[in-house]
């Protein structure tokens, strides 16, 4: 079986990467394929609760230290759960949001 492919959308909110993503999504699935459309931080049920505690809440209540074992926390079980096997599967992953968000929002 091929290997999948891995797309990611990234841009400054508002941009326009979960219209976009959701279009590729509905493109692809119109040609016949099937892909999976995932988001970070989410996309795997330990990585939507983590999700929680980093969006939901007082935002000044993480160090920055803390907040980035937090995302780290979360792509990792997001990468193992979901977007690992669906890539092992052979199919097309498209992620709103990935390690470069993470990157960006750590350095602000």
């Amino acid at each position: 079986m091929a290997q999948g492919l891995f797309v990611t959308f990234e841009g400054i909110d508002g941009s326009g990467k979960s219209t976009q993503s959701r279009r590729l999504d509905a493109h692809l699935r119109a040609a016949g394929r099937d892909p999976l459309l995932t988001r970070e931080p989410g996309g795997s049920e330990g990585a939507e609760e983590i999700r929680r505690l980093l969006v939901e809440g007082d935002p000044d209540r993480w160090s920055p230290e803390t907040e980035i074992l937090l995302f780290t926390a979360a792509r990792r079980d997001h990468l193992e759960k979901t977007i690992g096997p669906a890539l092992a599967a052979g199919r097309i992953v498209i992620c709103d949001r990935f390690a470069d968000s993470t990157r960006v929002y750590q350095a602000a």
